[in-house]
């Protein structure tokens, strides 16, 4: 069930990350699938087709096409079962963006006065909402957070083992960025973590590979939607 790192790394000297997924304990958590990076008419959508239209033409349809309509199977299907699903938001909690750690806004504001536009948005605004299609429910929690990892920026280990969770299938963007720092910290606390490989996307496919390729080797499993749509279906 996982990729094919074990083929690529045959010489690999430390065990695979194994273990048995209670499914009764399982949770599905959507990282960052907002407006400002999921959304190509608005937000790095635009950024990227006015600036870097090569990566446009890899992750725009890679989203829209593949990882989006996957994680909406498998919201569909947690929400079928009941099962526990999270959401995760990325962006300043206060409008001038001054709670992110300086690194970030001078970055960000350096993307703004390069491009017009900012690489995030905040707490608020249509960008820093989650997409529509995958639009919570009133009965799943959605997570803010001004940092890559929510286990970093917000309270959600206390609220997942409120839950009774200990195994988190993720989906979400980007893979190579809030994608792998959550999948760690959450198998760094003890977490089963199955990372979701087209339910996750990121902007260029050499990255989203390698990150791929360090979860499965130390951390996580790495499923395609298929196999965990089966596993629950059993």
């Amino acid at each position: 069930m996982t990729i094919d790192s074990k083929e690529n790394l045959p010489d690999w000297i430390f065990p695979w990350p194994e273990f048995d997924v209670d499914w009764d304990r399982t949770g599905l958590i959507i990282i960052d699938y907002q407006n400002y990076s999921s959304n190509p008419e608005v937000g790095l959508g635009l950024t990227m087709k006015e600036s870097c239209p090569a990566i446009a033409d890899y992750y725009i349809p890679r989203s829209t096409e593949v990882t989006i309509p996957n994680t909406k199977r498998l919201l569909d299907r947690f929400r079928e079962l009941s099962k526990p699903i999270i959401h995760t938001r990325h962006g300043a909690l206060l409008p001038d963006g001054s709670d992110m750690i300086a690194r970030r806004r001078r970055r960000d504001a350096d993307a703004e006065s390069q491009s017009d536009r900012p690489a995030m948005w905040s707490k608020g605004d249509y960008e820093h909402e989650i997409i529509d299609i995958l639009a919570p429910e009133k009965n799943e929690l959605v997570i803010d957070k001004n940092s890559s990892s929510p286990f970093n920026g917000s309270g959600i280990d206390q609220l997942l083992r409120n839950l009774g969770i200990d195994t988190l299938i993720v989906s979400g963007m980007a893979t190579d960025m809030c994608v792998e720092t959550t999948s760690r910290d959450a198998a760094d606390r003890g977490y089963n973590v199955i990372v979701v490989e087209d339910a996750v996307a990121t902007f260029l496919e050499k990255n989203h590979d390698a990150a791929l390729s360090g979860l499965a080797r130390v951390f996580t499993q790495v499923w395609s939607t298929d196999d965990v749509l089966a596993e629950l279906s059993k």
